[in-house]
């Protein structure tokens, strides 16, 4: 499947107060058992460590929607629910490039 054609979100999530490695360790994990994402950047903010920033790129549609209606999506919304400050930003996109290139 082409980059571009991958579905991927963009997701923000802000820890409660000193939570923030908490909640970093949780969603590295959690990207990694999942096996749905081919790539995927957790970033963490200058400003204020207990801000999550997630870029995840889906191998294709049926990943996605099989990671979202796994028991590990469920567990692991409920844990990450249960660390965040507010409610969280989820914004639905697809890619356009990213480095380095997939081989062709």
């Amino acid at each position: 499947m082409a980059l571009q054609d991958q579905p991927a979100y963009l997701i923000k999530m802000r820890a409660k107060p000193g939570l923030g490695d908490k909640l970093f360790a949780l969603a590295t994990e959690g990207m990694e058992k999942s096996g749905s994402s081919d790539r995927f950047i957790i970033a963490r903010e200058d400003a204020d460590p207990d801000v999550l920033w997630n870029m995840e790129v889906f191998r294709s549609h049926e990943a996605k929607d099989a990671y979202e209606n796994s028991p590990l999506a469920d567990e692991l919304r409920d844990e990450i629910i249960a660390l965040l400050a507010e409610p969280p930003l989820r914004i639905e996109v697809h890619p356009y490039s990213a480095l380095p290139a997939d081989p062709a």
